[in-house]
């Protein structure tokens, strides 16, 4: 029995040889009627390529199942003579990928079983991630290379290069920064102080920033702009604006020396396809001291008085004379 496995393995060695013997010895087009080739495609999960993911924190993984399949006159025939011996083997790689984007296949090389037909795929992984320069909720395309050989055919089954395209689209970076320019200020009873805060777009898209007065002192008031959009540098806007708070505390009569805080909460929108992409909200707290002597209501007072002496005045100097 060993025997005959052997002599049918040496058969089969030799019966390779002699055909590719024959087909380098044949006129071309003789011999591109022996010769088969290997085709190679590419299937990939398109709803994990579809996956929202935000740039700097996530990576997007997309499966992909690569299938080949011997085409040719004697097809049939290579894949008896082949099979259980060899295997195909593709070697996969990144096309040039945008300068925001990195990408990655795992593994780099893959081996489906040799067929006449499409046979079982073999899978891998493409790993995607982006930077913050990634414009957001724009459809990319990146390319898949694919190289499709059979080791040990000895020229009768030829290689295959194609390349497919993966399809995918960074979501929105939610990056804000709200920097107050001071925190801390003095004023007079009754006075309005104003506080600059400088806002940073640091994500990939036009942001509104949103604000609220979210804590006030009893008799104090406050207010800021309850929105403003800010552009993005990926888009070539300025990514910076200022904003103001206005604080006013009470203007009651007598002396005042009042320290208090007021709280306002900043946090980043973006509208995409009708839904709203919202980071986290921050507070900032800001700290006024009202300090001094306050007589609300006796300046009208003290004006009349004053009229009224310069008016006696004006009047006995009229009578001396």
């Amino acid at each position: 029995m060993t025997k005959n496995l052997r002599t049918a393995k040496v058969c089969i060695v030799m019966g390779i040889l002699l055909i590719s013997v024959f087909v380098s010895l044949v006129p071309s087009t003789s011999a591109r009627l022996l010769t088969s080739t290997v085709d190679v495609k590419m299937e990939y999960d398109a709803s994990a390529a579809s996956n929202n993911i935000i740039p700097l924190v996530d990576q997007l993984i997309i499966p992909i199942n690569i299938s080949t399949q011997i085409q040719g006159v004697f097809a049939k025939l290579y894949e008896r003579i082949l099979e259980g011996r060899t295997s195909a083997s593709v070697d996969l790689s990144v096309g040039q990928t945008p300068s925001w984007a990195s990408a990655m296949i795992s593994p780099n090389v893959v081996t489906p079983d040799i067929s006449s037909t499409w046979g079982a795929p073999q899978q891998a992984y493409v790993y995607i991630s982006f930077d913050e320069t990634a414009p957001a909720n724009m459809p990319l395309v990146i390319e898949i290379q694919m190289h499709a050989y059979v080791p040990g055919s000895l020229g009768l089954i030829q290689d295959a290069t194609k390349s497919a395209d993966i399809q995918f689209t960074p979501a929105f970076l939610p990056i804000i920064d709200a920097t107050p320019k001071s925190t801390y200020k003095e004023i007079n009873p009754g006075d309005i102080v104003t506080f600059d805060i400088d806002l940073e777009n640091l994500g990939n898209a036009e942001t509104e920033f949103l604000f609220s007065v979210v804590s006030v002192p009893d008799g104090w008031s406050a207010s800021i702009i309850s929105n403003t959009k800010v552009g993005s540098r990926v888009d070539g806007k300025d990514p910076t604006k200022t904003v103001q708070l206005f604080v006013q505390p009470p203007y009651g009569f007598g002396y005042h020396n009042e320290r208090k805080d007021i709280k306002i909460t900043a946090q980043g929108r973006y509208f995409a396809g009708g839904t709203a992409l919202e980071t986290e909200s921050y507070e900032i707290i800001f700290t006024v001291r009202s300090r001094g002597f306050s007589t609300p209501g006796f300046e009208a007072a003290f004006a009349l008085f004053v009229l009224v002496g310069v008016a006696l005045v004006v009047k006995k100097l009229k009578k001396k004379n």
